[in-house]
């Protein structure tokens, strides 16, 4: 008795329709093995989805042309910073044209209007909307900080966008435009991660002056020292944000001590702060701070 014939391998390695598979000469009958799982009606995958680009491939699979990913997910799958991680199970936004039906299938969220956006293509290929049109479509859904948090992601790591992509992503009438022409005013270039761009909006609207955002400094020769997170050069004083990574990482940790001697041998001063001093902290870091600012003045 002949033995069954496997899979052809791309089908193997990535999501897949069942029509694409019967185009490619697999039975119907091959399609129903328990090894294959069923994320999406009319298509098969051959793994359990541990990431939002994965679970979004499952049902790009099975979904006709045009469509494109969007909102949360297109943040997701372009990579920018939310306020929490992707989890099993999330809704999987999609966008069509004005003309077309929303997408409707369960744990999909069917929205319309594409034709008002610029798409691109994610690495693997997925199509997203672009990152300044995902911004203004989070504007309905994120706190205003989160979305100065995106807004200063997109302009400091996707260098072909600057603050007026974003202002032109801005539609008239779109749900949440209020929201973003606010954040627009607070978004600056330059900042390397979400906790960053909450500290220096936590200070700078405690009415502290605005730092320079990783900054190069120089030692007392004029050569470069280091570039650290956020700067007051009237004050000489240098504010470090440090996550788990420069706790739990011994080389990091130490990696980060003999740095920061190196910019306090220079003649700077350094604060270290955490998530605790952005949330619990948050008065007593703004005194700090201030009183940091006024004692090295002049």
């Amino acid at each position: 008795m002949p033995h069954a014939r496997p899979l052809p391998t791309p089908l193997d390695q990535r999501p897949f329709s069942v029509a694409e598979a019967i185009a490619g000469g697999i039975t119907y009958e091959r399609l129903r093995v328990k090894a294959l799982r069923r994320p999406h009606w009319g298509g098969r995958s051959t793994a359990v989805p541990e990431a939002g680009d994965e679970a979004a491939a499952e049902l790009a699979a099975v979904l006709p042309r045009p469509f494109a990913f969007a909102g949360l997910t297109a943040a997701r799958l372009l990579g920018l910073p939310l306020p929490s991680p992707w989890c099993p199970g999330e809704p999987i936004h999609v966008i069509r044209p004005a003309g077309w039906t929303p997408v409707r299938r369960p744990g999909v969220v069917g929205h319309r209007g594409l034709e008002s956006r610029t798409c691109e293509r994610t690495v693997a290929g997925l199509p997203v909307t672009s990152a300044p049109d995902t911004w203004a479509d989070l504007a309905c859904v994120l706190s205003l900080d989160w979305l100065i948090v995106v807004g200063d992601a997109v302009v400091a790591h996707m260098t072909r966008y600057q603050q007026p992509d974003l202002a032109a992503a801005t539609r008239p009438r779109m749900r949440g435009r209020t929201k973003a022409i606010a954040a627009l005013e607070e978004i600056r270039a330059g900042s390397a991660s979400p906790m960053e761009t909450l500290a220096r909006l936590l200070l700078v609207r405690a009415g502290l002056p605005e730092p320079r955002l990783n900054a190069d400094i120089l030692d007392r020769g004029g050569r470069w020292l280091a570039c650290v997170d956020l700067y007051w050069p009237d004050g000489r004083l240098v504010l470090e944000y440090d996550g788990d990574l420069h706790r739990v990482d011994r080389a990091q940790w130490q990696a980060d001590i003999r740095r920061r001697r190196r910019i306090e041998a220079a003649g700077y001063r350094v604060l270290v702060i955490t998530a605790d001093d952005l949330v619990a902290g948050a008065g007593g870091l703004v005194r700090l701070v201030g009183a940091l600012l006024r004692s090295g003045a002049g």
